[in-house]
């Protein structure tokens, strides 16, 4: 197997890759109890399957469930806690709609738990950062790299 190459974030279709679209604003979501990074893949999906002439994606939730790895009836309740979160809609049976991503200020405003559920991700990694900088300094103080 040959050397593969490095990602062309500055030419993505290089090759004429084409893309899964997930709207970077819509990363802020997986802080919310219903959602989960697998569950934005999902709205991805629906996205990339939005037929813009139509107004609606329209894969049937069996294909829906092959692309995204998981059962129809799993892939059904993650649709449904797309809808509940305000990422996609139904208008009809079968028929999704995605829906703009809330702002991270609009999306705290909305949804306070997932507010917190942020804070104390952020604490915990701040945690780690703080306990691996003392376990540096330590482990430097007792090798007699450490400054005074």
């Amino acid at each position: 197997m040959g050397e593969r190459k490095v990602f062309n974030k500055k030419s993505p279709s290089e090759n004429k890759a084409t893309f899964i679209p997930l709207p970077s604003n819509a990363l802020h979501y997986v802080h919310h109890d219903r959602i989960s990074a697998e569950k934005l893949l999902l709205y991805g999906l629906i996205i990339d399957y939005y037929n813009v002439e139509e107004g609606f994606a329209f894969p049937s939730i069996e294909k829906l469930a092959v692309r995204y790895g998981k059962s129809p009836d799993t892939t059904s309740r993650h649709l449904d806690d797309l809808k509940a979160v305000g990422l996609i809609d139904f208008p009809e049976k079968g028929h999704y709609v995605p829906l703009t991503p809330l702002s991270e200020d609009e999306f705290y405003t909305e949804y306070p738990g997932a507010n917190e559920n942020y804070r104390k991700a952020l604490s915990r990694c701040n945690k780690r950062r703080a306990d691996a900088a003392e376990r540096m300094r330590k482990w430097r103080q007792e090798k007699g790299y450490a400054d005074n």
